[in-house]
């Protein structure tokens, strides 16, 4: 199989090339950057440099700091998340407490949406409207209105509310704790805006994705606890649980990890068709059906990764390592069978990949 070759560049910079006579990129006239592949790269925590790196998963370019470059100021400190509302993209910037809406064909800044003070994860509900995660400690999810660039509307959700997913006419939202502890998901109706029922789960759960079945998956990292001087009294299990999107109650849990590690398993990934999972652990990243009765003994990909996602078009395995938090992190792309394809730097502490089609 032929490999694929990374080229890099800083958009309007210097440009290093690799296997190719190419010196520059320019995006489609009718579409710019509406598709393609989006790092999200958090930065060192009160730097102000976080970033986000654009794939066209047609030549394989790489644009790093596209915000910053096209809009000439720093995106801000701690970029958490990245999503598509249409024509829209909406940039969660979490220290900075704000999100940064720009137009998806030209990446320009469209204006920011502020009132928020922990922000983690946006979600597309209607349109010109998404709601936004929000918390360290007692959390809310906010309603924003992107034509008018403001924050309409709040539901209160358990602490530390996280990654958000919609199945029918149903909100779910993982209560991760935050700085404290939770151990539910919150399932808010999309019409009243009004939280419906509370899902009792593993401890700390932090993420969730929908299968081919419209069944939910939530990832609970466990919790640790520790004494004053930051000795483990005691550490509960990491799970993976299925809930029925017909019932919404939990139908399979499994105990992921091991206690003793002190490494919760945060990441959590679906395949393109649906019908795997992919989550990294200590040493790797495993996959297991949701068709499975039990975890697999040995991940598929070895290493310690800190972001991971699947192409849902390729089903592409992406693997971030952030390295040491201060310089480039590197993006490592897998086969759906684990072998490795290609790698190609990144912006600092590349947490995630979102992919728009």
């Amino acid at each position: 199989m032929k490999k694929h070759v990374f080229l890099f560049l800083a958009f309007i910079g210097t440009v290093s090339i690799f296997f190719s006579c190419k010196k520059s990129y320019t995006p489609p006239v009718d579409t710019g950057f509406m598709y393609g592949a989006f790092i999200v790269n958090e930065g060192a925590y009160n730097q102000n440099n976080g970033s986000i790196s654009y794939i066209d998963l047609d030549s394989n370019y790489i644009i790093n700091n596209l915000f910053s470059s096209i809009n000439g100021r720093p995106l801000g400190d701690v970029v958490q998340s990245f999503a598509v509302d249409n024509d829209k993209g909406l940039i969660v910037v979490n220290h900075s407490a704000k999100v940064e809406v720009v137009d998806m064909k030209t990446f320009v800044s469209l204006g920011t949406i502020t009132g928020c003070d922990y922000p983690r994860y946006a979600l597309p509900v209607n349109d010109n409207e998404a709601w936004l995660s929000n918390g360290s400690q007692a959390g809310k999810v906010y309603v924003m209105d992107l034509t008018g660039m403001d924050i309409t509307d709040s539901i209160d959700v358990g602490y530390g509310p996280e990654k958000m997913v919609q199945s029918d006419d149903k909100i779910f939202v993982a209560n991760s704790g935050g700085w404290a502890n939770d151990s539910t998901v919150s399932v808010i109706d999309v019409n009243s805006r009004k939280v419906v029922k509370t899902i009792l789960t593993g401890d700390n759960p932090v993420n969730l994705v929908t299968d081919a079945n419209g069944d939910i998956w939530v990832l609970c990292k466990g919790k640790v606890v520790y004494d004053q001087n930051w000795n483990v009294i005691s550490e509960t299990d990491s799970k993976l649980q299925k809930i029925s999107h017909t019932t919404e109650d939990i139908e399979k849990s499994f105990i992921i990890g091991q206690k003793g590690d002190y490494f919760n398993p945060i990441r959590l990934a679906i395949g393109s068709q649906g019908n795997l999972l992919y989550f990294a652990e200590h040493d790797g990243i495993y996959r297991m059906s949701i068709q499975d009765t039990q975890v697999p003994d040995a991940p598929i990909i070895y290493g310690k990764f800190y972001g991971l996602a699947v192409d849902p078009a390729s089903g592409m395995i992406y693997a971030l390592d952030a390295g040491n938090f201060t310089g480039a992190g590197i993006l490592y792309r897998y086969d759906p069978h684990g072998m490795l394809r290609d790698s190609a730097q990144a912006g600092i502490a590349p947490n995630d990949v979102y992919f728009s089609y």
